[in-house]
């Protein structure tokens, strides 16, 4: 008899603990899911660099949590044609790869692929060193990220110049 209590007392206890995780499951089914958080990365760049210490590595296909990429801020100047690469009528497209700051500035700005004239690629950098942007946002908080790709296409206006 008591071998027969316990037992039943054990199979109570499952009932319970079954009827319980069911609950949980509904109750997860009909909630918001939890917002993703991105993979935040420590930076080991030396103390000198302008690489945010913590920041998140973009990724072109796609970034869980992601709520806004950064865009060039409202108002921002673009960089002015160089004289001597108007003179050459120098055209191109210059890529950098940088990081973009919870306050929008752009930090540790390399070229990733040249335009084929240097003084462009020069005039690039320049203007991304003084350029600001929105942060790029996840689940709505700003955050910093790193590996971000600005591409600046020079040409004219009037291809006959």
């Amino acid at each position: 008899m008591f071998a027969a209590q316990i037992l039943r007392a054990g199979r109570r206890t499952i009932g319970l603990a079954g009827a319980m995780a069911v609950a949980a499951a509904v109750s997860a089914c009909n909630s918001t899911p939890a917002p993703e958080t991105p993979q935040i990365v420590k930076s080991t760049a030396p103390a000198n660099s302008e690489r945010p210490a913590f920041f998140v590595q973009w990724k072109t296909g796609g970034m869980p949590g992601l709520t806004a990429r950064p865009t060039l801020a409202k108002g921002v100047k673009l960089p002015t044609y160089p004289e001597s690469a108007i003179r050459e009528k120098a055209t191109g497209t210059t890529s950098l790869e940088v990081c973009v700051t919870t306050e929008g500035k752009l930090v540790d700005v390399h070229v990733s692929s040249t335009s084929g004239f240097p003084v462009l690629d020069d005039a690039t950098v320049a203007w991304a060193k003084t350029a600001t942007y929105e942060p790029a946002k996840f689940n709505g908080e700003a955050f910093a990220v790193c590996g971000y790709h600005v591409d600046y296409v020079w040409k004219f206006a009037n291809p006959s110049n």
